[in-house]
């Protein structure tokens, strides 16, 4: 079973998400035989807790919950343990926070990333539930039932948090990559005039100034409108120079200099993103972190957040293979946005709350603060396949279920999914997720 330090760390979670500002050290934990005894004052509440072969079935999906409603009333949500009160909330969550399964999961798809189809939340169907933040909530409805007089928590307040991933800095590189780009995929692959003559207003654009190369301009544009919604949004950024594996633009560009003028101003916090490499590779994802340092000093700004390209996060337990947590942490970064999935969006991580991931190879917790992503724009219409109105539609679901649990609502649009046959897209689902 999970160690006292594992119970310790997901209680305090717990805590965090029911109780926002409330001083945590005042609860104790203790473990019994069959279950949990919270202590706080005078007062105590106990919950069971699952034994070694409840635990083990939990993991391989074949443990039968029960429901209970959810906090928003709309809807239920299962609940673990013993057969005669399963009501464990904290194995569970230790489970889904620690992110357990990738440590001790070798399956991995073509990019080495834990597949979704391997996923707990797949297994319980829990993809689109912030299982954690709902069980913070029950811990909640308990111990203000318990101690009325003790706790009056003042609800979170939720955050949207629109990211983008700075894949590909520009659309023109030189006139003939343009015109292949224009005639060779928009007339002849595409054949939408539509798009053809869009195409050709934004080179035209692009010939005068090259700074207005719409997928530049698109930086500034999601910066200019999440300021304005009052949003704080993060852009990652490459750090590779022109020639090295993975490099779409160089670092050393000096539009982006001016890019990072506009953010500077729009107050837009900007992130390292990191190399496809730089997760197998000693070293790498410090040496870039350095050099995004480097080109950033001029803004006073200390890069300490990053996102992995692919979505390469490596959690799992291998002497041949390195560990994110230990990458990360060689590199100074104190916040990652990597976990989540690829091909189906919603809940990796059981919460849409920031929190610190835990190490399950030495039993304990670091100091990276983890913050979930719960939406991808090429996860809605290149692996999900959606309509813009399914799209929509679910974007717009997980967001109020993030919204409901006072959580934070991260999602990822990347500059150069704006524009073209994508453009529905960035009108009909991206516009109204930035609306309060």
């Amino acid at each position: 079973m999970i160690c006292q330090n594992a119970i310790n760390y997901t209680f305090q979670q717990l805590l965090k998400v029911a109780l926002p500002g409330f001083d945590t050290s005042f609860f104790n934990i203790e473990v019994l035989e069959s279950g949990y005894c919270v202590h706080f004052g005078q007062a105590s509440i106990t919950m069971p807790r699952m034994n070694d072969a409840q635990w083990q079935a939990f993991l391989k999906g074949e443990m039968k919950p029960c429901f209970v409603n959810n906090v928003a009333e709309t809807g239920q949500i299962p609940l673990f343990g013993p057969e005669d009160n399963p009501f464990d909330i904290i194995t569970p969550s230790f489970a889904f926070l620690s992110r357990y399964e990738e440590f001790f999961s070798d399956e991995t798809d073509a990019h080495g990333r834990f597949s979704y189809q391997d996923s707990l939340v797949q297994k319980y169907n829990l993809v689109e539930i912030p299982i954690v933040d709902e069980y913070a909530m029950i811990l909640r409805r308990n111990l203000c039932a318990c101690s009325p007089e003790m706790f009056t928590p003042s609800p979170r307040k939720p955050k949207i948090v629109p990211t983008h991933d700075i894949d590909i800095l520009y659309r023109f590189k030189n006139r003939f990559q343009a015109w292949k780009s224009i005639f060779g995929r928009d007339m002849l692959i595409s054949r939408d005039m539509v798009i053809v003559k869009q195409s050709l207003q934004e080179y035209r654009k692009w010939m005068s100034d090259d700074f207005e190369d719409p997928y530049i301009q698109a930086i500034m544009e999601f910066a200019t409108r999440e300021h304005a919604a009052g949003l704080e949004p993060v852009f990652f950024f490459k750090a590779l120079y022109e020639g090295e594996n993975d490099a779409t633009y160089d670092i050393r560009d000096v539009r982006l200099q001016r890019v990072w003028e506009h953010l500077d101003k729009e107050q837009g916090i900007i992130g390292l993103h990191g190399s496809y490499e730089s997760a197998d590779e000693t070293g790498l994802l410090q040496k870039e972190q350095e050099r995004l340092d480097e080109h950033l000093a001029p803004f006073g700004r200390n890069v300490t957040c990053s996102r992995q390209h692919y979505l390469r996060a490596r959690l799992y337990i291998d002497e041949y293979f390195l560990h994110s947590l230990d990458l990360w942490r060689d590199a100074g970064i104190t916040d990652d946005y990597t976990l989540g999935f690829a091909e189906r969006c919603g809940f990796r991580c059981g919460t849409c709350h920031p929190y610190p991931l835990y190490d399950v190879r030495h039993d304990k917790v670091t100091d990276i603060i983890e913050h979930p992503l719960i939406v991808m724009d090429g996860t809605l219409f290149d692996y999900m396949k959606l309509s813009v109105e399914e799209a929509h539609t679910l974007t717009q679901r997980l967001k109020q279920r993030c919204l409901d649990v006072e959580g934070d609502f991260v999602f990822l649009w990347h500059n150069h999914t704006t524009t073209r046959e994508l453009k529905p897209y960035y009108e009909g689902v991206y516009l109204p997720l930035i609306q309060n």
